[in-house]
């Protein structure tokens, strides 16, 4: 089930890159997909930062 989880959160934030890219404001993509604004925020600013990479969690560190 930890797979799935996995699964489905990488899909949130990739829906949420997406959105963004798409020319959405965050008080926009956060009630359409159902998130918290400070969760698109994140996800956000840490594909603009880092890319790709920045998509998957790392072991140990929290936040953006």
């Amino acid at each position: 089930m930890c797979r799935r989880s996995a699964a489905q959160a990488l899909a949130l934030r990739s829906r949420i890159v997406l959105e963004c890219a798409g020319g959405r404001s965050i008080a926009e993509v956060s009630p359409r997909l159902g998130g918290d604004p400070e969760t698109v925020r994140t996800w956000r600013r840490r594909f603009l930062d880092r890319g790709l990479n920045g998509m998957c969690d790392r072991p140990g560190l929290t936040g953006a």
